[in-house]
Formats: C-alpha cells, sequence, structure tokens
C-alpha cells in the first residue's frame, strides 16, 4: 500500500465562490490606430507625390513611391503614439470593482448538467 495523500481535483473541496478585487479598463486596440494611421499617411503621401511639383531627375512613380512609403511610416508612428496617449487616458479612468469567483469544477448544482 502507499502512503501517498489522494490530492486529486475530485477529491479537494475548494470553496464554491469566493470575491476577488480587480481592476477594469478600457484599453485601445494598437493594430487598428497603427493600421488607420498607415491608410491615412499612405493616403496622404500619394496625393503629396501625384499633385506635388514636377523633377526632371524622377519619375513621377517614382517620387509618388517615395512619398507613399514616407506616408507609411509616419501615420503608423502617428497612430501608435495616438494609440499610446488613449492608453494613458485609460489608465486614469479604471475602476475597482469586486467580482465573485465561481469554481466551475463543481457543476453538480448547475441547471442543465
Amino acid at each position: 500500500m502507499s502512503s501517498v495523500p489522494n490530492n486529486t481535483p475530485e477529491s479537494a473541496s475548494p470553496e464554491p465562490s469566493r470575491k476577488e478585487r480587480m481592476t477594469i479598463r478600457r484599453a485601445p486596440n494598437l493594430l487598428a490606430f497603427l493600421i488607420t494611421g498607415m491608410i491615412l499617411g499612405a493616403v496622404a503621401g500619394f496625393l503629396f507625390g501625384l499633385l506635388g511639383p514636377e523633377s526632371q531627375y524622377y519619375t513621377r512613380g517614382a517620387i509618388v513611391g517615395f512619398f507613399l512609403v514616407i506616408g507609411l511610416l509616419i501615420g503608423a508612428a502617428a497612430g501608435s503614439v495616438v494609440s499610446l496617449i488613449i492608453d494613458r487616458l485609460s489608465v486614469k479612468r479604471r475602476r475597482n470593482v469586486t467580482a465573485e469567483i465561481d469554481d466551475v469544477r463543481e457543476s453538480r448544482d448547475r441547471p442543465g448538467s
């Protein structure tokens, strides 16, 4: 016979529910701000390259491509900075709440089980 105690989850008797303090805040989606900034920067760069002055050294396509890439980079940087500023503001507006944590392993007394 073994003297190892039987500590399986079925034999343990945890509390069915407990209360815990949590912090809730709304955080912005960084990827959405990044993509939006890139799109706006690309459109601005495209228009600036297309409507800008002529050059005798570069073709119109090279100028548009250059400003398109520059617009993408600046737009991505601006979108991420805006996202970080909104994230910092959301930290200031966080709320502390008390949540009740239910043990889902003990589902004998729940309806439908």
